[in-house]
């Protein structure tokens, strides 16, 4: 048998790991697990070919293997398909690439015929809210729990789609309020609010021409998952908000203009309302309307998301 699991959800495609290799620490299975500096053609094919002593399925493992035969010179790994496909039957072979795999590669073409391929990539773009919340939904079953709608969309909304981030709050929040359903205020409680204060952080750097720090907290944001999508929902929300609080000043009282543009948090209001009193309103503008534009220009495909994120702060 031999499989390749590969794709950016990191947190998916190791749990399949661990299905398929199973408990490592008992002390008849005979699992192995590569990396692939350490490993060359004429050493993958000793080791693929080299059986258990005792007769019973050997497990291989290789890290990030088929992305260094795909970007290898053409007189490199020759013999990788036909030492797959020739391998004894006991002797188990499972690829786990960090990155989804180029299936389009000619090096790796007899290879993907015979493999049960496994595909896990983060969900970006238009209609992934809706895949981390159907994940969402499935999810919480491990943990009996029952999250309302509100729930579940706070949740995506302070940790976006990284899903160990998801599977760790969750976690959290099943011995929070055992056989209780949860609702947003629950999660307002209990799910760190970092992500809400480093936006506002965030608009304050940027506002303020402060490029490291902006920078710093873009590559935060980046490192935990986000992709340009869900920052450009935080960040236009955010300066939606500014923006209605900015038309409500010296009409209404605090009060009123924090039930006005329904935030409950005061903290989170507290920082809106200075924003307002601090920054342009026409700046706000022009940053909303940038935002909309890098959108548009990703969605038509005038510019890449990963362009887009290393440039954010330039750009707006």
């Amino acid at each position: 048998m031999i499989k390749l699991i590969h794709g950016d959800d990191e947190f998916s495609s190791k749990e399949l790991l661990r299905k398929f290799t199973g408990s490592t620490t008992d002390i008849e299975s005979d699992v192995n697990f590569l990396y692939s500096n350490t490993v060359t053609e004429s050493t993958f094919a000793e080791l693929v070919n080299t059986m258990s002593l005792f007769g019973d399925t050997r497990k291989l493992v290789f890290f990030d293997l088929i992305s260094k035969i795909t970007s290898s010179k053409n007189e490199q790994w020759k013999e990788f398909n036909e030492i797959c496909i020739n391998k004894p039957t006991m002797n188990e072979l499972i690829f786990f690439e960090s990155k989804e795999v180029n299936i389009k590669s000619t090096k790796i073409k007899k290879f993907l015929e015979i493999a049960e391929m496994h595909l896990f990539n983060l969900p970006t773009g238009r209609g992934s809210w809706e895949k981390i919340r159907q994940w969402i939904i499935t999810r919480q079953q491990n943990y009996q729990l029952q999250l309302s709608t509100e729930a579940i969309n706070k949740l995506i909304d302070l940790i976006g789609n990284n899903y160990r981030y998801l599977d760790n709050e969750l976690f959290k929040l099943s011995n929070y309020k055992p056989n209780s359903k949860l609702e947003e205020t629950d999660i307002e409680i209990m799910v760190s609010g970092i992500k809400e204060t480093s936006i506002f952080e965030l608009i304050d750097a940027i506002l303020e021409k402060n490029l490291l720090i902006s920078d710093k907290l873009i590559n935060e944001f980046i490192n935990k998952g986000q992709n340009f999508f869900s920052v450009e929902q935080m960040l236009s929300r955010q300066l939606r908000l500014i923006i209605m609080t900015q038309d409500l000043l010296g009409s209404k009282n605090k009060q009123s203009i924090q039930n006005k543009i329904q935030v409950k948090s005061n903290f989170a209001f507290n920082k809106i309302l200075n924003q307002a009193e601090t920054f342009s309103p026409d700046r706000m503008k022009q940053m909303l309307k940038n935002l909309l534009s890098l959108d548009l220009g990703i969605k038509n495909g005038s510019k890449t998301e990963k362009e887009v994120m290393k440039q954010l702060v330039h750009l707006l």
